[in-house]
């Protein structure tokens, strides 16, 4: 019914309810509240886009590889007088069919699964001087699908499956981001966490520590070169329905950072998305949460306001 209000309420009212969420009260928490896979498929997308009209989004990574992104990719600008949140890539390279002609890596017409990426990069072979030319013209034809469509560059790059951290990958991401997105004032998604705060949010332990661990390295080489990107990183959940999503996002929210960036995955099930993804039913939960009065008491009893990355900066 919230989001059903949120669509159908006048255009004035929408945006202060953004702005309850946007505007920044001095001394609170500032943090950014980032939903994967936007243009994976409609239902996802449209539930996206309720969330950042509603203010309780301040940005959203796009699969440009989809077949879907072109038309819901319209669709988010058709809101842009509406919407204020960073819109980026959600680099893609595993599970999908790619935009480019991968004859290595994608040989079947369709990009490897999570795991097996992760042992090709950690084992060496991505390396290879024929699979580095593909996934380098992959990266670039997923930054010029999103360009073709929004008319710039994308606010940030991260990772389906954190795939940009990843050995091999990272150094390409790092060459395309310098080149074309960083003039544009663009940041990168770290997904490093100490291991401390990982243990005391105690929340997908395992699978948010070897997230981290996988991450390192693309840390040191962003810090070091200088780029913009976050300094914490929350959202790692195990997607099971004993999870109590009010309890998982208090955890998010809590603890210290100066650049905190909370990753979700909200959206809405259709038919497109059962067999396309395993992660159903917990997008609707994660839905209904964020467009819920328990999140914004859950954000002011936290003290935390949402903002977008340069709004982390000018705290």
């Amino acid at each position: 019914m919230i989001l059903i209000f949120s669509e159908c309420f006048c255009c004035g009212l929408r945006r202060r309810i953004g702005w309850v969420f946007q505007t920044v009260t001095p001394g609170k928490k500032r943090m950014v509240l980032s939903a994967d896979d936007y243009g994976l498929t409609p239902g996802i997308s449209v539930g996206i886009r309720q969330l950042l009209v509603q203010g309780r989004l301040t940005a959203t990574a796009a699969m440009t590889l989809s077949p879907f992104w072109a038309e819901e990719g319209r669709r988010l600008l058709d809101e842009a007088d509406r919407v204020d949140a960073d819109i980026g890539l959600h680099l893609t390279l595993t599970d999908h069919a790619p935009l480019t002609r991968m004859r290595r890596l994608a040989g079947s017409g369709r990009l490897p699964g999570n795991g097996p990426l992760i042992l090709m990069s950690l084992r060496g072979q991505l390396k290879d001087d024929a699979i580095r030319q593909e996934l380098a013209g992959e990266i670039a034809a997923q930054i010029d699908a999103f360009e073709v469509v929004m008319g710039r560059v994308p606010d940030f790059i991260d990772g389906h499956h954190h795939c940009h951290q990843l050995p091999v990958i990272r150094d390409l991401v790092m060459e395309a981001f310098a080149a074309r997105l960083a003039p544009a004032g663009s940041y990168l998604r770290l997904c490093q966490e100490p291991l401390p705060a990982i243990l005391r949010r105690r929340s997908a332990v395992l699978r948010a520590a070897i997230i981290s661990a996988l991450g390192q390295g693309f840390a040191r080489k962003v810090i070091k070169a200088g780029l913009k990107a976050n300094d914490s990183f929350r959202g790692v959940r195990d997607f099971t329905p004993r999870e109590d999503t009010d309890d998982l996002f208090r955890r998010f929210f809590q603890g210290a950072g100066d650049r905190p960036l909370v990753m979700c995955h909200p959206g809405y099930v259709d038919d497109h998305l059962i067999g396309l993804d395993p992660l159903t039913d917990l997008r609707e939960a994660e839905l209904q949460y964020l467009a819920s009065d328990a999140f914004s008491m859950m954000l002011a009893e936290n003290d935390v306001s949402l903002v977008r990355f340069n709004g982390l900066a000018a705290g």
